[in-house]
């Protein structure tokens, strides 16, 4: 009897590891698909897709240490106050707990802020949460990287 139970045990675990893996990567994937789309919302100013993927308690924290919250941050590309040129991810790398994601990477970007053109590369996390079977967005961080000379 214990023999069955321990077979049936190590049988469930052998079908069950994969599956698991193959969720993981998907998941992973499907961040790094939701990030380039992202990037993609932003430079064309589709405020939709920012809406869509955007958590009603998003906060972003600037560059400069500032909070944006979701509404004020769509505004501004609604406005076109924020005009990126391009943005280019580089060293992505995501982490999955469950049904949190976390992304973390470079960016370097070009673009108009409130008026002022600038380019750079930005260090940055995202978070992101599964909900209703889609990824939302609930938290972001920028850091300038500063040129060493």
């Amino acid at each position: 009897m214990n023999r069955r139970i321990v077979a049936t045990g190590i049988l469930i675990l052998a079908v069950s590891v994969p599956a698991v893996a193959q969720a993981a990567d998907d998941a992973e994937q499907e961040l790094v698909r939701i990030e380039t789309a992202w990037r993609k919302a932003r430079v064309d100013g589709d405020i939709a897709f920012l809406e869509s993927l955007y958590a009603k308690e998003l906060r972003i924290t600037g560059t400069d240490g500032s909070v944006v919250e979701r509404d004020t941050d769509i505004s501004l590309f609604a406005s076109g106050k924020i005009r990126p040129e391009f943005i280019e991810a580089e060293d992505l790398r995501v982490l999955l707990y469950r049904d949190v994601g976390v992304v973390t990477g470079r960016d370097h970007l070009k673009g108009t802020y409130k008026g002022v053109l600038g380019e750079g590369r930005v260090r940055f996390t995202h978070v992101f949460v599964r909900r209703d079977g889609r990824w939302q967005l609930v938290a972001s961080q920028g850091t300038w990287i500063q040129d060493k000379k």
